[in-house]
């Protein structure tokens, strides 16, 4: 365990997350202090810590910089290297991620241009087959980057209900058989604002590049009313993404409505083939399901499937099992994720660890190799607080299946007209390296108990 402490509660969390991954692979207590200074030209970095006696470390940098944005990034940047180089030395102990804790790998590697391998490898100290997963996402979704910011956009609708809650699970979404007298009243407020949006998007001159309707189990609603929302989900995007996720959920009648709305891709998830596992993290659905489920699917559109790593009680043949399933099925997109655990989540309120960093390495290395080897690309990825092994999740594409949605999200670089509780719209000014936020109420009951105030703040967000 790392006991860390900062001077400055401003740098706090970011640092924190350093200390909190090597507190993963390590036993012992160890404290770590950190305190830095300003001076002139450079960046002073104090360390102390009691593992050894009268144990104090100082970094010095070269420090100049723009603005105060810069100086907080670059002086966290700084601090986290100094961090790092300690802490190895303290624990013994290496991250495949070096000092880098945000969700953004590939973000911060196309930003630093022609250096960045050097600086990767070097400066953050990052493993080198992590390296090389990010220096071929980039090169990977350098196919679909939005070449027009300012005229192509995306939409976002959130649908938060799900048959069942899976127990791994802290997003907002709730089961809709609790939920069934909210259903139709979130609906009209859905297509209200939904339409709204669209005719900001019309005026504006703007071109809708992908739709993503996510959630959730958007495909859990009832069949009229997913047609209303659909219905308003069309506006000439050459890509249209549908979370199935729940085989139980895609009958015939659901798919031949997506189909007809002009759906192009679809998740059917199965997290695992593994019936036990099902069982055991609440998805209420088997193996043989997913598989009709998947068969009646692909004819009509491009299949994305889920597997998460590290889910309890799994082997790593049982992942590896899922891997080769998933792989045989040949669908046009893999997204391997590795289990993290947020508050909120049933796992975590039971006292579920998921901090086996050597299987959970040896999984993720697997999924990686068999995946790309299988002629798969990873075309996106990110990384989460709370994840088995401080490792990541990846997207993997069949060459010409990209998913421009997924890309566009994780790079920042697309502006993003969001509709439904939880959802965010984004404003994205490349040139100013600038993304402004409009966030709706979280809770679907809060959304519509609150939609006039949800309306008042998109008004005033993209009319200012």
């Amino acid at each position: 365990m790392i006991n860390f402490t900062c001077t400055d509660e401003n740098y706090f969390g970011d640092l924190s997350e350093l200390a909190r991954a090597f507190s993963q692979r390590t036993d012992e207590d160890i404290s770590l202090a950190v305190d830095f200074r300003f001076g002139e030209g450079e960046l002073v970095v104090r360390l102390a810590s009691d593992k050894f006696e009268n144990f104090v470390k100082y970094y010095r940098y070269p420090f100049s910089y723009g603005d105060e944005a810069e100086k907080k990034r670059l002086a966290k940047r700084y601090i986290k290297i100094a961090m790092y180089g300690t802490l190895v030395f303290l624990t013994g102990k290496e991250l495949p991620y070096g000092c880098l804790t945000g969700i953004r790998p590939t973000k911060l590697f196309r930003e630093l241009g022609e250096g960045a391998r050097e600086t990767f490898l070097k400066d953050f100290s990052v493993s080198p087959k992590k390296e090389e997963l990010i220096e071929r996402t980039v090169a990977t979704q350098d196919r679909v980057l939005n070449r027009d910011p300012h005229g192509e956009v995306d939409l976002f609708v959130n649908i938060p209900f799900c048959p069942s809650k899976c127990a791994y699970c802290s997003f907002v979404s709730v089961s809709v058989d609790r939920q069934k007298k909210l259903l139709e009243p979130y609906t009209d407020c859905l297509v209200e604002e939904l339409r709204y949006l669209r005719s900001v998007i019309a005026e504006q001159g703007k071109k809708v590049r992908s739709v993503y309707v996510g959630g959730g189990t958007p495909t859990v609603l009832p069949v009229r009313l997913l047609d209303r929302i659909l219905a308003e989900c069309e506006c000439g995007a050459a890509e249209f993404t549908v979370e199935g996720g729940r085989p139980e959920t895609l009958t015939p009648s659901v798919l031949a409505l997506l189909a007809a709305h002009g759906v192009t891709r679809l998740s059917v998830n199965p997290q695992t083939f593994n019936d036990a596992t099902l069982e055991r993290i609440g998805r209420k659905h088997t193996s043989e399901q997913i598989f009709k489920a998947y068969k009646r699917a692909r004819k009509l559109f491009d299949i994305n499937m889920d597997l998460i790593a590290m889910l309890p009680e799994e082997t790593l043949d049982d992942f590896r099992l899922s891997v080769d399933t998933a792989i045989s099925l040949s669908p046009a997109n893999i997204t391997v994720h590795t289990l993290y655990l947020k508050r909120g989540s049933a796992l975590r309120t039971e006292g579920y660890r998921n901090d086996g960093n050597a299987l959970a390495e040896q999984m993720v290395d697997y999924a990686y190799n068999a995946v790309t080897s299988a002629g798969y690309e990873p075309y996106y990825m990110y990384r989460q607080k709370y994840t088995s092994g401080n490792l990541e999740n990846v997207g993997y594409a069949r060459p010409d299946k990209l998913c421009i949605y997924n890309v566009d999200v994780m790079e920042e670089d697309t502006t993003v007209y969001a509709a439904g509780a939880g959802a965010i719209s984004k404003k994205v000014t490349p040139e100013r390296n600038l993304i402004e936020r409009c966030a709706n109420f979280k809770e679907p009951l809060e959304y519509v108990k609150h939609f006039d105030e949800v309306m008042s703040r998109q008004r005033r967000f993209w009319e200012e």
